[in-house]
C-alpha cells in the first residue's frame, strides 16, 4: 500500500504591499498619540496659558479616562460585523473623528477661547477626554489587526517588526518637525500670539490630514481572513478572577510606578531640552538616542531573558533606566552630548523594561487559566493597558505639579534658575525614585521560570486531553489513536534527510506521509520579505528580535491577539496531527513529537549530523549552491524552534522527548530505514 502525502500547502504568504500598508497604521496612530504625548504638555502651559499644575491635573484625568476608553471600545469593537471584516471598519470610521479631535486639542486659543482662562482649561480637558476616546476606538482594532490578517507565525512577526519600526521613525520625524517650533515660544506669544496659535492649528491639520490617508491606505489594503474565535470572556468574569492572579496584580502594581517614572520625565522633557540642554531643536537628538537605546535593548532581552529570567531582567533593565534618570539629573548646562548618552541608557532600560513586561503579561494569563480555568487574553490585557494608562497620568500629574512647585512660568520668555533646578528634578531625581519603587515591586513577582515552565506544561496536557475527543469525533470510524499502528514522528536538524528517510519509513509501514507545514522556500521568502531579497540572517535575526519586543500601548493589544491566535493554532495544529495519524501514519515536524508525546504507539525520532555534512547533503539534494544551503541551515534550524517554543513552549532540541536520535551522517537512507524500523517494532511489541 503506497503511503499517501498530506497537504503541505501553508496559508499564503502576506505580501510587502500589505505589511506596509498595515505599518502606515500605526504611523497614522503615532502622528496622533505622540503628538499629545511629547508636546500637549507645553503647548497647555506655553500657548494656552495654563498652569502647570493644571495642565498636569488634566494629564491624570484624561489618561485615567483614556483606560477606561480602552475598556469600552474593546468590548464596543468586538460586536461589530460587516462586510470589511470587525475590525478594519473601525480604522476606516473612526480616521476622521480622531484627526479633528487632534486639531481641536491644539486650537482652543487659535478659536477665540482666552489664553490662561478657566474656559481654555475646561476646553482642553473635554476635548483631550474626546481625543483620548477617538483613539481607543482606532487603536484597540488596529492592535488586534496583525491576528486577524494572518495565523502565520513569521508573518506576525514581519507585521510586528514593522509596526516597531515605523512608531520609532514617527517619534522622531515628528519631533524633527515640532519641537523647533517651541524654541523661544515665550516672545513668539509676547510679540505674535495670534500667529503662533494659527501656526499650531494648521500643523496639526496637516498631521491629521496625513493620518487620515495613512489609516485609509491600512483600512483598503488589509485584509481579515482569520475567523473569530466562538465565543468571548466577559469583562466582569475577567474583573472576578483577576483578584486570584497573583503575578499580574504585581505586574499591574510595577508598571504603575514603571509608567509614571517614565512619564513623569516625558511630560517636562521638552522643558528641560529648552532650558538645560540649550534648545528645543536639541529635542530630536534626545528621541534619536532614546530609540536607538530601546532597539539595542530589544536585540538583548532574548539572551537575558533565557540566562537569568524574566523578573531579574526587568530589574536590571529598570535599575539601567534609573541611571538614565540619574544622569538626566545632573547634565551640565549645555550639556548636549551627556543629555544624549542619558536618553540612550534610558532607551535601554525603558525598552528592555517594557519589552519585559509585555512578556511577563503573557505568562500572567497562563498563570489565570491555570488557576482558574478560564482564559483571557484580551481582557487581562485591558486590565494592564488601563493600569499603565493610570500610570502615565501619575507622571503627568507628577510632572506639572514638581515643575510648578519650582515657579515654572509658562509666560516668561527665561526661567529662573529655582525653575531650571525644578526641571532637572522632575525630569530625573523623581522618575529615579518611581523606578526603584517599580523595580522593587517586579523583585517581589511570585511567578517563576520554572514555575511558568511546569504551568505550561500541565496546560498543554489538559488542552491536549481535550482535543482527543474531537480527534475521535472527527474519525468515529477509526476511533481515537490506538497502539497497534504504527505512528513515527520526525524532528531533524536541517539538511539531516528527514524527508527521504519518512517517505521510506512510511512506504515501508503502509502508513500516510505527512510533511512538515512550512517549507525551506517558504521560510526563505518571509524572512527575506523582512528586509529585502538577499537579506543577511544577522539583520534578519535583529528585526525579529525587535519585531517581539512591545514598547507601547499599542503593542498590548496585538500581543493579546497573537496570544490568542497562537493559542488557536497550536489546537488546530494538534487537532490536525492527531487525526492524520488515527490510522497510523509518519510525520516530520509540526511538532508532533510533543503533540503525540503521550501515544502508545509513537517512536519519536531526531536526526542529526554534523553542519558541513548536513549543508553538502542539502546542497546536492535541493539543487542550490553550498551558500545558499547554508544559509537554509542557519535559518530553519533557529526558525523551527522559535515557532515551537512560541505555540508548545518546548524545545525541540531537547533530547529527553524523543526515542531515537539518529546520526545520518553515519547511514544511508536505506540504512537510516532499517534503524527506524527495527525500533519501531521493539516500540510497538512494548
Amino acid at each position: 500500500m503506497a503511503p499517501t502525502v498530506a497537504a503541505t500547502s501553508a496559508p499564503e504568504k502576506l505580501s510587502n504591499g500589505r505589511v506596509v500598508s498595515y505599518a502606515l497604521g500605526d504611523v497614522a496612530n503615532n502622528l496622533a498619540f505622540q503628538m499629545t504625548s511629547m508636546f500637549l504638555m507645553v503647548y497647555m502651559t506655553d500657548i494656552a496659558g495654563i498652569p502647570a499644575a493644571l495642565a498636569g491635573t488634566i494629564y491624570a484625568v484624561t489618561k485615567v479616562w483614556a483606560g477606561v476608553a480602552d475598556l469600552i471600545a474593546g468590548n464596543t469593537v468586538d460586536k461589530a460585523n460587516t462586510r470589511w471584516g470587525r475590525l478594519r471598519p473601525w480604522i476606516m470610521w473612526g480616521a476622521a473623528p480622531l484627526a479633528v479631535a487632534l486639531v481641536l486639542l491644539f486650537s482652543g486659543t487659535a478659536l477665540g477661547i482666552g489664553r490662561g482662562t478657566t474656559a481654555i482649561f475646561v476646553y482642553v480637558l473635554l476635548v483631550d477626554s474626546l481625543f483620548q476616546l477617538c483613539y481607543s476606538f482606532v487603536n484597540i482594532p488596529y492592535g488586534s489587526l496583525s491576528a486577524a490578517m494572518t495565523q502565520d507565525s513569521v508573518d506576525r512577526s514581519r507585521l510586528s517588526g514593522a509596526r516597531s519600526i515605523a512608531s520609532a521613525v514617527t517619534g522622531v520625524a515628528l519631533s524633527a518637525v515640532i519641537s523647533p517650533q517651541f524654541q523661544g515660544i515665550g516672545k513668539l506669544m509676547d510679540n505674535d500670539p495670534a500667529g503662533v496659535q494659527t501656526k499650531f492649528m494648521v500643523t496639526c491639520a496637516a498631521l491629521g490630514a496625513l493620518a487620515i490617508v495613512f489609516y485609509l491606505i491600512c483600512f483598503a489594503n488589509t485584509r481579515e481572513v482569520v475567523p473569530r474565535s466562538p465565543g468571548k470572556v466577559k469583562l466582569s468574569n475577567t474583573l472576578r478572577t483577576v483578584a486570584q492572579n497573583k503575578p499580574l496584580l504585581t505586574l499591574c502594581f510595577g508598571a504603575f510606578f514603571l509608567l509614571g517614572a517614565m512619564f513623569t520625565m516625558n511630560s517636562v522633557a521638552m522643558y528641560y531640552t529648552r532650558s538645560v540642554v540649550g534648545g528645543a531643536q536639541f529635542f530630536t537628538f534626545l528621541m534619536l538616542a532614546q530609540t536607538v537605546g530601546t532597539i539595542a535593548a530589544a536585540s538583548f532581552v532574548p539572551a537575558i531573558t533565557v540566562k537569568l529570567g524574566k523578573p531579574k531582567g526587568y530589574v536590571i533593565f529598570a535599575f539601567i533606566a534609573v541611571v538614565g534618570y540619574v544622569l538626566a539629573a545632573v547634565v551640565p548646562q549645555g550639556g548636549l552630548i551627556v543629555a544624549i548618552i542619558a536618553w540612550l541608557v534610558f532607551g535601554v532600560g525603558s525598552g528592555g523594561t517594557n519589552a519585559l513586561m509585555f512578556a511577563m503579561q503573557a505568562d500572567t494569563v497562563d498563570y489565570g487559566e491555570w488557576k482558574t480555568g478560564t482564559r483571557s487574553e484580551g481582557g487581562s490585557y485591558s486590565i494592564l493597558s488601563m493600569v499603565r494608562k493610570m500610570g502615565q497620568g501619575l507622571g503627568g500629574a507628577v510632572g506639572g505639579a514638581v515643575i510648578a512647585a519650582y515657579g515654572y512660568n509658562g509666560k516668561a520668555a527665561e526661567q529662573s534658575a529655582q525653575a531650571v533646578d525644578g526641571l532637572r528634578v522632575a525630569t530625573g531625581w523623581v522618575p529615579a525614585a518611581l523606578g526603584i519603587v517599580a523595580a522593587l515591586v517586579i523583585w517581589f513577582y511570585p511567578l517563576t521560570a520554572a514555575k511558568h515552565k511546569a504551568i505550561v506544561t500541565e496546560l498543554n496536557e489538559r488542552r491536549l486531553a481535550r482535543t482527543a475527543p474531537e480527534v475521535a469525533a472527527a474519525a468515529p470510524q477509526a476511533g481515537a489513536p490506538a497502539a497497534g499502528r504504527p505512528v513515527v514522528t520526525f524532528f531533524e536538524q536541517y539538511g539531516a534527510g528527514a524527508e527521504p528517510i519518512a517517505r521510506k519509513v512510511a512506504e515501508r509501514l503502509g502508513v500516510e506521509y505527512v510533511a512538515q507545514i512550512l517549507s525551506s522556500d517558504q521560510l526563505e521568502r518571509a524572512e527575506a520579505a523582512l528586509v529585502g531579497a538577499g537579506a543577511d540572517s544577522g539583520v534578519t535575526r535583529f528585526l525579529r528580535s525587535f519585531s517581539g519586543a512591545g514598547t507601547s500601548d499599542a503593542d498590548l493589544a496585538a500581543d493579546a491577539a497573537d496570544l490568542e491566535a497562537d493559542r488557536n493554532l497550536a489546537h488546530d495544529n494538534a487537532v490536525t496531527v492527531m487525526e492524520s495519524v488515527v490510522n497510523g501514519g509518519v510525520v516530520v515536524g509540526r511538532n508532533a513529537t510533543f503533540v503525540l508525546h503521550d501515544h502508545p504507539s509513537a517512536l519519536h525520532v531526531r536526526l542529526i549530523a554534523p553542519v558541513e555534512t548536513r549543508v553538502a547533503r542539502a546542497a546536492e539534494q535541493f539543487g542550490i549552491s553550498p551558500d545558499v544551503a547554508r544559509a537554509r541551515q542557519e535559518r530553519e534550524d533557529r526558525v523551527r524552534a522559535e515557532m515551537s517554543a512560541r505555540l508548545f513552549n518546548w524545545n525541540p532540541h531537547d533530547d529527553s522527548f524523543y526515542d531515537v536520535i539518529l546520526n545520518t551522517a553515519h547511514y544511508s537512507v536505506d540504512e537510516a530505514v532499517e534503524v527506524i524500523l527495527n525500533a519501531a517494532k521493539i516500540r510497538a511489541h512494548r
